[in-house]
């Protein structure tokens, strides 16, 4: 990840309104990310109102096990919302492996990092106390809305560490501690139901917390892709729309087509790849175009379409299905096709120059 170069200004109205589109867009593979969660929340909540003594009694271990679902249905919702609703398996039932351990730890180092700003404000709590807790609430919100932009990369996988996502997060603090703090502590306005002695009513505010967590967990997820663009030199996420997807389901193919550079404009959009699959039941390839200058063969081209490929909904989830895939560009590619390749394990990978598109077709599509 590259280092920034100026502070980044995170367009927070856009960010709202692009989560809560997703959201809509995708809402059977939310509803399937939120069943799990929901049952055991529910199924706690039961227990208390028809045995309270037991069910305070296996409390400790019931909390542990809503945390730990709590964290896959964190970890689904970014991908669900970086990678598309393939990504989401049916009812929310996935394993609890390293992917949400680590998760889980960066959270808790979250927390503990907030606690520690808060034990730095103190002094002025003692001073005057509205005044300090207002400095050291909002100082623990940007450091960990600062934090949080590596719990998406984790979803996805990636390694992360301290230093690169804090600079990722330059001059966005206080945005990203509006979508991790803010939202979340608007469910408290269902506080009072949570209080009541109603079953029902303490469902209705157990669903309407739970959808204004995965709003915010979808949010920091559009956050950190905005941010992830930004930062990649020559990345212009003020551009247009670049990416063309067309699939070509009679031959098994989909093609991908970027004019120019690949902006923040395009969130979700590739991820519209996975609908190919469907109709034709196995991907035979893959053809790749890139057009103009800033795709020429260097190390800025290359980071570039290394982020392109990584965005790539389809190619994360369904990349085993792939058998061949081209990449047409100007340049010299063929230094980097070891490289290149090793985002598609199972295919071949071959390169093409600008005029040979046709060629590429057919080669993808095992017709030469």
């Amino acid at each position: 990840m590259s280092t920034p170069r100026s502070a980044a200004i995170l367009p927070l109205g856009r960010i709202l309104a692009g989560a809560l589109a997703l959201l809509l867009e995708r809402r059977t593979a939310v509803l399937h990310a939120m069943t799990l969660p929901w049952v055991i929340h529910a199924v706690l909540e039961v227990w208390l109102a028809v045995a309270a003594q037991s069910a305070q009694a296996a409390l400790p271990a019931l909390l542990l096990l809503r945390a730990a679902v709590y964290v896959l249905l964190a970890v689904m919702i970014h991908r669900l919302i970086l990678i598309g609703p393939s990504a989401v398996p049916a009812f929310g039932i996935a394993p609890f492996g390293l992917r949400e351990l680590r998760y889980l730890g960066w959270s808790a180092a979250q927390f503990l990092a907030a606690a520690f700003v808060l034990l730095l404000a103190s002094p002025l709590v003692a001073i005057s106390q509205p005044i300090g807790l207002a400095v050291g609430l909002i100082a623990a919100a940007w450091v960990v809305g600062r934090m949080a932009l590596a719990l998406p990369e984790i979803a996805l996988e990636r390694v992360v560490d301290l230093t690169s996502i804090w600079n990722l997060g330059r001059g966005a603090g206080f945005g990203l501690g509006m979508i991790v703090i803010g939202l979340p502590f608007a469910t408290l306005v269902f506080l009072p139901l949570a209080m009541s002695g109603n079953l029902i009513l303490r469902l209705i505010s157990m669903t309407g917390s739970m959808l204004f967590v995965v709003f915010a967990l979808a949010a920091l997820a559009l956050a950190w892709r905005h941010l992830d663009w930004l930062r990649r030199p020559g990345a212009d996420p003020a551009a247009p729309a670049s990416v063309n997807l067309g699939p070509d389901a009679a031959r098994g193919l989909l093609e991908v087509d970027v004019s120019g550079t690949f902006g923040a404009r395009d969130f979700g959009h590739v991820a519209s790849g996975d609908g190919l699959l469907p109709y034709h039941g196995r991907l035979k390839g893959l053809v790749i175009t890139l057009n103009g200058a800033a795709w020429e063969g260097s190390e800025r081209a290359w980071d570039a379409l290394d982020t392109l490929l990584a965005h790539l909904g389809f190619v994360r989830v369904h990349h085993e299905h792939l058998q061949r895939v081209a990449l047409v560009a100007p340049g010299d590619w063929q230094s980097l096709a070891e490289r290149l390749g090793k985002h598609f394990a199972h295919a071949e990978f071959r390169t093409f120059a600008h005029d040979e598109v046709q060629s590429a077709r057919a080669w993808c599509a095992n017709e030469t």
